[in-house]
């Protein structure tokens, strides 16, 4: 009986490699929206702060948009870097980016000349449509460079180099926090100043991420000659472009419920619970985009295990951050209060009993939200849009209900609390769907069971010692799954060397607390060999065999071997044909 074992330790790495990058990539989304609002309370008005929030679903329809290809986009070309055809995803990347900025161009003009239908549909209180109408005039022109830096910022990640898009990221905060003091401040600029200084923050991120392709091994930028791939992208990315466009819908339906049924209260609880949201929507959007390019790699490389293992690092990281903002918004309200310079009676008496149900909303949004990526990555699409569609709408229409009848005089009633019901509501529809599920999945996550007797995974303390004891319980599991003599001895001796080399060679500091993965899967027609480990870069495919015994041994043994360096690791796969 094998005992061979997986550890989450280089996935897991591979995660955090992405994932503080990812949590800034998804902050610039967020991050002008949330300062500009912040910066308009303290140095306007709340009114100011409110036309931010009444903006937010154009906005955010731009940035559904841009899930809907970027996400589609990068997942896809994942899975071509997982199965070694960097070549398909410069092409995705390239027609990623002209479809972004075309339709940027062509939404921002749309938008502009159908200014006035837009601002009455977007608000109906006329006190608050000039404010609107002041910042849509410079958002709306610069939605081409928003939705260029957020898709640019999901290749440039995916493509190994998180650390540039931190820097971006970084910039792009820094410049819009600078600006909007300057230009709300000390020009006077009001509403104008804000978004102004925001659409230049995009551009100076732009400038930060753009030096990435240069790079001799990074994606590729060519004119698209046809756009037949984008039907596949936006088909990967549907579920996510659906649930952020209604996440739009459901902005505007809930400003249109606060103002008829609660009242100014209930508008500047409804923003300020809006603001917060964008802190949850951060740390759920990081986590995702940390998540996706690492799934979608090892599963192009056919590693289920690997999946769940990087899933379960996604749930811990986002348990235990959300709980964080939870645990404020319950205990804290005041607080938040005098973060956003709310000082009315009222709205104090609003925001204490609507935070701790916001905040049970939040834990639960993101929870389920986080199961579209891996449904979608294993074909389980209805799954995807039952979320997709579920989780914007249900929780709208159970806030529009409970406020409906507090307005009908049942004061007993919180309606803060129809967002947490809603989420609750479209569990229990998933729950009979993957319940009914055919075939070997894991429970709700609904990730494929490897078949035992077809792959071996282990993970392999670096010591000469443990590789032999690996190696010794590796051949017995080849021997079981009747491979022939001579073809395990050659598995057996190309497994060494490369593992012995990495140990001997690559690892260096970082021997005594590493691990290398190795995987041995069988399929009808050949064997592969997965080699992981987080050492020094080292392509063997591209060296003399002559310069050294091992590699030579390596190349004569196997019939192919491919190389990849992702997420700070290297990736040698090597094959055998049966």
């Amino acid at each position: 009986m094998s005992t061979a074992s997986r550890t989450p330790y280089l996935v897991g790495k591979a995660f955090r490699s992405f994932l503080f990058a990812s949590v800034l990539t998804a902050a610039a989304s967020q991050i002008g929206a949330l300062i500009d609002g912040l910066m308009l309370s303290h140095f306007i008005n709340e009114e100011a702060m409110s036309a931010v929030n009444i903006s937010s679903p154009v906005i955010q329809t731009l940035f559904a948009l841009c899930i809907l290809i970027g996400t589609g986009g990068s997942v896809l070309a994942g899975m071509a870097i997982g199965n070694h055809r960097k070549s398909e995803a410069s092409g995705i990347f390239s027609v990623v980016t002209v479809t972004a900025v075309g339709l940027g161009i062509v939404l921002g003009a749309a938008g502009m000349i159908f200014m006035s239908p837009l601002l009455r549909l977007l608000c109906p209180d006329a006190s608050l449509q000039d404010y609107t109408s002041q910042y849509l005039m410079v958002m709306l022109p610069g939605a081409a460079i928003y939705m260029l830096m957020v898709v640019t910022q999901m290749f440039v990640t995916l493509d190994g180099e998180p650390r540039r898009v931190t820097a971006a990221v970084t910039t792009c905060m820094v410049v819009n926090i600078v600006l909007d003091y300057i230009f709300i401040v000390w020009c006077g600029w009001a509403m104008t100043g804000a978004a102004v200084a925001t659409v230049i923050s995009y551009a100076a991120a732009i400038a930060v991420l753009m030096p990435h392709f240069l790079h001799k091994d990074a994606l590729r930028f060519r004119l698209p000659r046809t756009v037949r791939q984008l039907g596949q992208i936006a088909s990967m990315g549907l579920p996510f472009g659906i649930a952020t466009v209604l996440i739009a819908v459901q902005l505007l339906g809930n400003n249109l419920v606060a103002i008829n049924y609660i009242g100014a209260a209930g508008i500047v609880t409804l923003s300020i619970c809006m603001y917060l949201l964008r802190f949850s929507m951060i740390i759920l959007t990081g986590t995702l985009e940390s998540f996706q390019p690492v799934a979608a790699i090892l599963k192009g490389s056919g590693d289920n295990r690997g999946v769940v293992l990087v899933l379960g690092r996604a749930y811990k990281f986002l348990a235990v951050s959300l709980s964080v903002l939870a645990l404020i918004l319950i205990i804290f309200p005041g607080w938040i209060a005098t973060l956003f310079g709310i000082a009315d009676a009222p709205s104090l008496a609003m925001l204490h009993i609507a935070l701790p149900a916001y905040a049970v909303n939040i834990l639960l949004q993101c929870a389920v939200y986080l199961l579209i990526p891996v449904y979608q990555i294993y074909s389980h699409k209805n799954m995807a849009l039952i979320i997709s569609v579920g989780q914007p709408l249900l929780p709208m229409v159970c806030y529009w209900a409970l406020s409906a009848a507090v307005a009908a005089g049942h004061s007993w009633v919180n309606p803060w609390w129809g967002f947490a019901i809603g989420q609750l509501i479209v569990v229990a529809i998933l729950v009979p769907f993957a319940l009914t599920r055919k075939g070997r999945h894991i429970p709700f996550i609904l990730i494929p069971s490897d078949n035992p007797d077809e792959l071996y995974d282990i993970s392999i303390t670096p010591s000469i010692d443990r590789m032999a004891d690996a190696l010794l319980d590796a051949d017995g599991w080849m021997k079981r799954q009747h491979l022939p003599e001579e073809l395990r001895l050659r598995i057996g001796l190309a497994c060494e060397e490369s593992v012995k080399n990495i140990i001997q060679h690559a690892l260096g500091s970082k021997l005594r607390h590493s691990a290398i993965d190795m995987r041995i899967a069988l399929s009808a027609d050949k064997v592969t060999v997965i080699i992981i480990d987080e050492g020094t870069p080292f392509n063997p495919t591209e060296q003399d065999p002559g310069t050294g015994l091992g590699l030579m041994l390596v190349r004569k043994t196997c019939d192919s071997q491919k190389y990849e360096y992702l997420f700070h690791q290297n990736i040698l796969t090597i094959e055998w044909h049966r």
